[in-house]
């Protein structure tokens, strides 16, 4: 073997010893870890509404974001407002079948802290919208006015394909009055057809009986339209009677302007 032989076998082998050198090395720094498992659970509905009859799913939020390892059970406090159905991916199928207000709750059986709960509350028919019966005022018109194809009564007309576009400057405020008191439970937005910027944020809720003293009924933060002319609807509690009702918006998304499509407002029916 002349001494190019020699060398090239040396490099070789210094290069095979290199490898299983590695190789010994990361398999000693392996290290098997635990699968992830749940620490927390949550419900992200405060409150539920249901007409009794109807059926919905349910899904509860686990924290971390991951596929639940752990088995969970659902229940309700009381049984007679609702039936419940468990699903194979630890959804529940809540089926109204009474009328009133309980609790569902989800809990870890290997865990009661891992747990959370929701309101329930069933009632006997639809929600009657009243939305037709009121006036409508604002404090930041349109630009080609009250009457104009994007005037504040468009917000209130029941139609989706139009819209009510106003310059957005605080303060910023709607108001709707009655003839008389009424008692509003849940109320429905509906974004416009374009510009996410003009989309409410934040706002409040206030009722009165004068048109000057206000109460806070409902508020809300951060919330967001995940599309063009989506409907979404809130639910707040409230058994007094007012004849006004005002929507003020505390923040847009950051546009110049302020639009919506559609304010609707709804009562329980009686009993």
């Amino acid at each position: 073997m002349n001494i190019m032989e020699i060398r090239k076998f040396l490099n070789i082998k210094a290069l095979v010893l290199a490898v299983v050198i590695i190789s010994l090395v990361a398999c000693e720094g392996r290290r098997d870890f635990a699968p992830l498992t749940e620490s927390g659970v949550a419900i992200d509905n405060d409150v539920i509404l249901l007409v009794s009859g109807e059926t919905i799913e349910v899904s509860a939020r686990f924290i971390p974001n991951i596929y639940p390892v752990r088995d969970y059970l659902w229940e309700v406090e009381d049984p007679s407002v609702a039936d419940l159905q468990m699903n194979d991916d630890k959804s529940v199928s809540v089926t109204a079948t009474g009328s009133g207000e309980t609790v569902l709750k989800i809990t870890s059986q290997d865990s009661d802290e891992i747990t959370a709960q929701s309101r329930l509350k069933v009632i006997s028919a639809a929600p009657i919208d009243i939305t037709s019966q009121a006036a409508i005022a604002v404090n930041r018109e349109n630009s080609n006015g009250r009457e104009g194809a994007e005037g504040s009564p468009k917000l209130i007309d029941g139609d989706l394909s139009t819209k009510y576009l106003s310059p957005y400057l605080q303060p910023f405020y709607v108001t709707l009055q009655f003839n008389e008191a009424k008692i509003i439970n849940i109320y429905q937005f509906t974004s416009g057809n374009d510009a996410p910027g003009r989309d409410p944020l934040n706002w409040q809720i206030l009722g009165s009986n004068d048109g000057e003293n206000w109460d806070v009924l409902d508020e809300r933060s951060g919330e967001t339209f995940s599309s063009r002319g989506q409907t979404r609807e809130f639910y707040f509690d409230n058994d007094a009677s007012y004849t006004y009702y005002r929507l003020d918006v505390i923040n847009n998304n950051g546009d110049g302007l302020f639009q919506m499509s559609e304010w609707s407002v709804y009562t329980f029916p009686e009993d």
